[in-house]
């Protein structure tokens, strides 16, 4: 089947504005001018097996509603000019997949970004209204040809680390992460085995439903990526992901953990923890990882007793297990339930791995944690803030093995920062209802 761009049903003239930069706290107003009215087109027609086969612009000034499970395939590439806007179905989960072979080319600018949105009315979206992007290539992982969750059709996996599937610049993409069926989501953005080739930087995944970002294998590095208020983790790793991430900015909503853990990091080799190569030895370096307590002395059970407002499902800042050889650096860590857990619980060597020194946490600080450090993953009922059930032997002397190269404090209000955690987190800096 091949997917054609055609007018929506309810065609309504847009009047694009120059969106929000992808930074936080930032917002462009520089020019109140707004661009020629524009039409909304269709793409995609609603059912899980569109395609898009020859190569296809979505032009600016157009909006464009993604409907159903749109697929790029091999030897097509879907170029989207600065500005444009692609708005998500929520009845049909809209999801767009990039396969192996294609390309995806959205190069936004500061001031034009691209904008992965919801279709939903503006206040009225939430995470999960859609599916995402998923971007998958033919680099190595440990597990061989395989495919995401979802149901998707497409593959990814092979042996071209050097592998382009293209470029995502200046783009944000905001409520999606639906959860396809239970416990079987996509993430907010999701790459798969992508290659060294493609270029990503200045990122931003706003109110994921899942995963704000998620590598399954492949080495594609990354700069500029912001996780705000996503549901699950920030940046999960997993399968021999590689690549190497820069600068990056996380922040949560305390108000909304998920049911299996949230973390901000979270890395494996693979789910069994086998030593199968290629390794999950990927390197995160100065990363700013805001979590969602920002009173640990106020911090109780469950969300919503006694008056709190942080949902007891949060876990850790960074979560190293399964034999992974990740490694973070010169990174701020600040506000989570607990800071670094480095566990092997049956499944890998994790600990030996950071024993030797092929995984790393080095030159970092922790800051306004409830608990600093752990050795395994528990989470229910709160019960990980009892140190005699849940050691953090290993964990501790690993991080503070190197004398002052690591710095742990009791206080957030002890970084010395402009502004309170709480700050941050508000809906205000980014409202439901501020995109396009």
């Amino acid at each position: 089947m091949k997917c054609k761009l055609k007018p929506a049903s309810l065609a309504l003239a847009l009047f694009a504005a120059l969106f929000a930069t992808l930074f936080v706290a930032g917002c462009d107003t520089n020019n109140d001018t707004p661009p020629p009215a524009a039409e909304t087109l269709d793409l995609g027609d609603g059912s899980d097996a569109c395609e898009i086969r020859e190569n296809t612009t979505l032009k600016y000034p157009n909006a464009y509603r993604l409907k159903g499970w749109v697929y790029v395939t091999a030897g097509a590439t879907l170029t989207i000019e600065p500005g444009v806007v692609v708005k998500g179905d929520k009845q049909t989960k809209a999801t767009l997949i990039v396969e192996r072979g294609a390309r995806i080319v959205a190069k936004g600018t500061k001031t034009r970004p691209i904008v992965f949105t919801s279709a939903q009315p503006a206040g009225k979206r939430n995470k999960g209204d859609w599916g995402g992007i998923i971007i998958l290539g033919k680099a190595r992982n440990n597990m061989g040809e395989q495919t995401v969750e979802g149901g998707i059709r497409s593959k990814h996996g092979g042996t071209n680390d050097a592998d382009d599937s293209g470029i995502l610049e200046y783009l944000r993409c905001e409520f999606a992460g639906v959860e396809y069926s239970t416990d079987n989501e996509i993430n907010g953005i999701t790459f798969g085995s992508v290659g060294s080739g493609t270029t990503v930087n200045h990122v931003q995944v706003s109110y994921s439903g899942d995963d704000s970002f998620e590598w399954f294998g492949g080495c594609v590095s990354a700069t500029h990526l912001i996780a705000f208020r996503g549901l699950d983790d920030d940046f999960d790793n997993d399968n021999g992901y590689s690549g190497k991430v820069q600068f990056a900015l996380s922040v949560r909503d305390p108000k909304r953990g998920d049911k299996s853990a949230s973390n901000s990091i979270e890395s494996d080799n693979n789910a069994n923890g086998t030593p199968d190569a290629p390794f999950t030895e990927c390197v995160f370096a100065n990363l700013s990882l805001f979590g969602p307590v920002a009173d640990p002395a106020a911090y109780v059970n469950e969300a919503g007793v006694d008056g709190s407002t942080v949902d007891a499902r949060f876990q850790a800042a960074l979560h190293l297990r399964r034999n992974t050889k990740a490694s973070v650096f010169n990174s701020l860590i600040a506000s989570y339930p607990i800071g670094l857990i480095v566990e092997n619980s049956g499944r890998g060597d994790a600990q030996g791995n950071a024993e030797r020194g092929d995984a790393n946490v080095s030159g970092c600080i922790m800051a306004g944690c409830i608990k600093n450090f752990q050795d395994k993953q528990v989470w229910s009922n709160n019960s990980q803030y009892d140190a005699s059930q849940n050691p953090d032997t290993f964990t501790k002397a690993y991080f503070e093995r190197t004398a002052g190269n690591n710095r742990a404090f009791p206080s957030f209000d002890d970084l010395k920062l402009s502004g309170k955690l709480a700050n941050l987190a508000t809906p205000a800096v980014i409202p439901l209802s501020g995109s396009p």
